[in-house]
């Protein structure tokens, strides 16, 4: 019997469509990507496809959401002992060749629920461990630093990296700057007091 006419676990086929979108979405982009290009690549009927996901930007949220989780294990599990920059640099920099989809998702923002969750969902993934590198170092604003505007200026710096053009550097170096300057500067203000 064909692999389409028989039972496959839903868990087998969502795996097969999300492993499908995305060899699509980094090959072709999300515009040029349909869901039968998707539906084809995974050996799923057409119409078939919508039983597991609503739309394409629910698939296209599911695989950016596959995407931070995969990355989270791997950080948890090979890098549990470094600190959360190393961690947040190491992801980051991991992640670069997702980078043309992070773009993708800016374009969908105000169209999908779905989109916009994943990106948040990423957006506080960075956040957490600003803030867990924050409360390592007992960086606070008894010591002269607004916990609130370093977590901003994060994630400022990581999005504005991720805007096409020749002259940006990788946000992982740019925010692994950034952090080390204020932990830096904070070093500096506590031994002044």
């Amino acid at each position: 019997m064909p692999r389409n006419r028989q039972q496959i676990p839903r868990e087998e086929r969502t795996g097969d469509l999300l492993a499908a979108a995305t060899e699509l979405f980094l090959a072709k982009g999300y515009v040029k990507t349909t869901m039968a290009d998707i539906s084809s690549a995974a050996g799923v009927a057409r119409g078939n496809v919508y039983w597991y996901f609503d739309s394409k930007d629910h698939i296209f949220a599911a695989v950016m959401d596959r995407m931070l989780s995969r990355e989270i294990r791997i950080l948890n599990e090979e890098h549990a002992g470094a600190d959360p920059l190393s961690r947040l640099v190491r992801g980051l920099s991991d992640m670069r060749l997702y980078r043309p989809l992070h773009q993708a998702m800016h374009d969908r923002l105000p169209c999908s629920v779905a989109v916009r969750e994943a990106h948040d969902t990423f957006l506080n993934w960075i956040v957490g461990l600003v803030d867990e590198l924050m409360t390592e170092r007992g960086l606070d604003q008894a010591r002269g630093i607004d916990a609130a505007l370093v977590r901003d200026v994060a994630v400022a710096v990581f999005e504005g990296a991720n805007v096409p053009n020749d002259r940006n550097r990788p946000a992982h170096e740019m925010l692994r700057f950034l952090m080390e300057s204020v932990l830096a500067r904070s070093g500096a203000k506590g031994r002044e007091r």
